[in-house]
Formats: structure tokens, C-alpha cells, sequence
């Protein structure tokens, strides 16, 4: 069974021979595991992890198979774009130094001080006809025994990268037409973007991802009335779209967002990732129990706590909990409890992980 096909039966909700594997890592992190195995390219990575998925914008979401950039001169875009979404929207980004290692963190907002509609309507907004699409699936085509999944899209936290997150919440309470302008900016842009995208290469493509942190570790964080009104009609529309090619919808949201997702079912997702084990009211037990008919679970490993501070048979167990858990009768994807692996977790306790949930993992 090819790592395609693994995955193509879980979305199904069907059994297949093992629970595929999901990852996605900081730059640093992914250069010290190319190290580790003595490999050059990331493709060979995902083959020594046993990772059954390829994300378009790699494993550190820089350097993946994305559309060309051939658009006007921009400070942040040239052909070598690797798929950094926040360049697209004039989003500089620092390395931050921190207790758990380094990091990526955005320190000004391009329209945080707009005061009009007019304001944000003279910003310089990316078009999809920016890209030359003509190569992804060549590019793509020798990767289509894995699960290829196209990711960058947003509709809800990539404006508050723009706006800033409090000045949008206090837009969607004050200013109504501004905060609905920039959804509907960063929605037009993505539904172009994917459509192109499928368009030309949509026969290899299996998912489509939104990232859109709509919990806190204890809450929501925004009410299910303002979810109703300025999120939820756009994430119907790439629900759409994506069905529409015959893909998933992938929603990653940490956090607690228990009270929205059967809102999040009626809106077509179909995998919830990345179930954060730590969050309040995501008990996954109850949450596979209520929901496993209808939704894929993707993560659900500890990150905040086993795979940072423990060891490796810590990991191992843990990893075997949540398979029994969330694999039952299919609809898992193992990957970590938070998208993105950071420098605070030792390499071994990723190899351990991934070891595990290959090991373990076969039905």
C-alpha cells in the first residue's frame, strides 16, 4: 500500500494497513534531522520518519513545491519564493531567541494604523495571477505515492497578521466593513491561489489546509456569534472548492474549540487538526466518541508536555495511548499535538514518535 493510498483510505474513514504519519518542523529542527540520518533532501527525510504526507510548502513550509512568483517587483517575493505565506502580504518576519530555542515572530503589522476602508484598500494586495503554475505538476508528479496536501490558506488568523490580532477583533465589534473587507481579501486571494493550483495539478492533490487558531488554550477566541458571521461563510467556501476537486479540508485550530465543531462539520472540514491534548474541553475520548463519524484526526501527541520534557519511552506510550484512542476504526493521522515541531523537542523523542506510531500503528 503506498503512503497515497494510506491516507486516501483513512479520509474515508476506512482501515487502512497503519496509521499514516503527518510532519511538519522549524527549519533548524529539519536541518538537524537531515544531519542526523545523512540525508540531503527533505523527500528522504519523510521516507526514513515513514511520513505517508507531502506538504507543498515542505516540511518547514519554506522551501516546498509552490507556484513561481512572476508578479511586479516586491521586497519579500522573487522566483525563488519558496512558500513563505507571510511574504505575500508584506509580513517581515525576525528569529526570535528563546528559553526553548528559535523561532520566527512578527514584531509590526503593515496596517495596524489604517483608520478607513480606503486605507486598507490601497495596500498592495497579492493576485493570484502573480504565480506561473505550469510546473507544479511536473514537480509534484514525482511525489504521487504520497499524500500531497496544498497548505498556506487562511481565512481568519493570516488578516490579523496584517491588522494585528486586537485591532481586528476590535474592527469586527466597531468596524464591520473594514474587518469584512480583509476576510474577504485573504479569502478571494487563497480560493484563486488553490484553483490554479488544482487546476493545473489537481489529479495528485489529496487535501487542502487552512491554519486559522481559533482557540486559546481555555476558550474560543472570538464568540460563535462573531465565528458566524466573519469566519465561517469563507471557511464554507474552501470547504467547497476543495470537494468540488474531489479533496479534504483540513482545518488546523489549536486550542480549545469543542463548542464549533460540529459548526465546523455542517461547514464541510473533514480533518481537525492538530487535537492539542493540553487545551481544556478536548478531552480526545469524548471528542472521537461524538465526532469520529464525521471528522479525520490529525495530532494529538503532547507537545507541550511528552515530547518536550519527556524521553523516549515517555513518547512511545504516549503515542500508543492516542493511537488506541484516536485510531480506533480508522480516522487518525499521527502527527504532534502542535503543527509545527520546535527546537524544544530532542531529536530522539521525534524519531521515537514516528518509530512508534509505524510500529504500532499497523491494524
Amino acid at each position: 500500500m503506498t503512503s497515497r493510498e494510506r491516507v486516501k483510505i483513512t479520509l474515508d474513514h476506512k482501515i487502512p494497513d497503519r496509521i499514516p504519519c503527518h510532519m511538519n518542523a522549524t527549519s533548524w529542527v529539519v536541518e538537524k534531522m537531515l544531519e542526523f540520518f545523512g540525508v540531503k533532501q527533505q523527500h528522504e527525510l519523510l521516507d526514513a520518519l515513514h511520513i505517508d504526507t507531502l506538504d507543498t510548502r515542505g516540511l518547514d513550509l519554506r522551501k516546498g513545491i509552490m507556484p513561481i512568483f512572476k508578479g511586479p517587483k516586491h521586497p519579500l517575493l522573487t522566483e525563488k519564493w519558496g512558500g513563505n505565506i507571510l511574504e505575500l502580504w508584506g509580513v517581515e518576519e525576525q528569529v526570535m531567541s528563546t528559553p526553548d530555542g528559535r523561532m520566527f515572530g512578527q514584531t509590526e503589522y503593515p496596517l495596524q494604523a489604517a483608520q478607513s476602508l480606503e486605507d486598507l484598500q490601497r495596500y498592495q494586495w497579492p493576485d493570484p495571477d502573480w504565480f506561473d503554475y505550469s510546473t507544479m505538476r511536473s514537480r509534484l508528479l514525482e511525489h504521487k505515492d504520497r499524500s500531497i496536501i496544498v497548505t498556506g490558506g487562511s481565512v481568519w488568523q493570516h488578516p490579523s497578521y496584517v491588522r494585528g490580532l486586537d485591532t481586528l477583533m476590535m474592527d469586527m465589534l466597531a468596524e464591520p466593513k473594514m474587518a469584512s473587507y480583509l476576510f474577504d481579501v485573504f479569502t478571494e486571494f487563497y480560493l484563486g491561489f488553490f484553483t490554479r493550483i488544482l487546476d493545473e495539478a489537481g489529479d495528485l492533490i489529496d487535501s487542502i489546509a487552512l491554519a486559522d487558531d481559533l482557540g486559546m488554550q481555555n476558550s474560543l477566541m472570538i464568540s460563535p456569534a462573531l465565528f458566524d458571521t466573519f469566519v465561517a461563510p469563507n471557511i464554507k467556501k474552501v470547504a467547497d472548492l476543495a470537494h468540488s476537486y474531489d479533496c479534504a479540508l483540513i482545518l488546523h485550530s489549536d486550542g480549545n474549540i469543542r463548542s464549533i465543531i460540529p459548526n465546523l462539520i455542517s461547514l464541510g472540514v473533514d480533518v481537525l487538526d492538530p487535537m492539542q491534548p493540553e487545551a481544556v474541553g478536548m478531552d480526545m475520548v469524548e471528542i472521537k466518541r461524538e465526532f469520529g463519524k464525521d471528522l479525520v484526526f490529525r495530532g494529538g501527541i503532547s507537545t507541550q508536555q511528552t515530547l518536550a520534557y519527556g524521553n523516549k519511552q515517555d513518547v512511545a506510550e504516549e503515542v500508543k495511548r492516542v493511537i488506541d484512542i484516536l485510531g480506533k476504526d480508522g480516522g487518525y493521522i499521527c502527527s504532534p499535538g502542535h503543527p509545527v515541531l520546535q527546537e524544544d523537542v530532542p531529536i530522539d523523542n521525534i524519531i521515537a514518535m514516528y518509530e512508534t506510531a509505524h510500529e504500532y500503528g499497523k491494524y
